[in-house]
């Protein structure tokens, strides 16, 4: 009897630990993480939150399911810009990945003759997807940015 309850006692410790090793934080609030990126790293531009229907005319995201978005855009001036979604699934996460992936492609595209300074921070550009959540960050301190977003995912 004892040996049966040590032996479900260490298969559900060793459960826990599998999980808790699985990468993924879990569930976190995509507004949280965006005001968090937005307010604890400096920014040359001030940026303005908007809601996704206004993104969704320069990131491509027709075919992602995004249940919630946290996104805050500069004044065009420079590529500094904070995309936080949580999707409907994994699937569509790792479709916003590769929106992101290219919203970056484009935005380096762009700023090559406009603002070729702003080269730096889009090929330092932190993109993370952890489950149905993707993340964009594109400032001067993408070692900050990698720092927050870990905290969350």
């Amino acid at each position: 009897m004892k040996k049966k309850n040590i032996a479900a006692i260490l298969m559900a410790a060793a459960a826990l630990v599998l999980t808790a090793c699985s990468g993924s934080k879990g569930d976190f609030d995509v507004n949280a993480l965006g005001n968090d990126l937005n307010t604890k790293i400096a920014y040359a531009d001030t940026l303005g939150q908007m809601d996704i229907d206004t993104a969704s005319m320069f990131l491509n995201l027709s075919d992602v399911n995004v249940v919630k978005a946290s996104i805050f855009e500069g004044s065009g001036g420079t590529a500094e810009e904070i995309v936080v979604l949580e999707c409907a699934s994994d699937a569509d996460a790792a479709k916003a990945e590769q929106v992101l992936k290219d919203r970056v492609s484009e935005q380096i595209e762009s700023f090559t003759d406009y603002v070729p300074e702003e080269l730096t921070k889009l090929n330092a550009a932190v993109i993370k997807t952890s489950g149905k959540y993707a993340v964009l960050s594109v400032s001067d301190n993408p070692d900050e940015a990698k720092k927050l977003i870990d905290q969350y995912m």
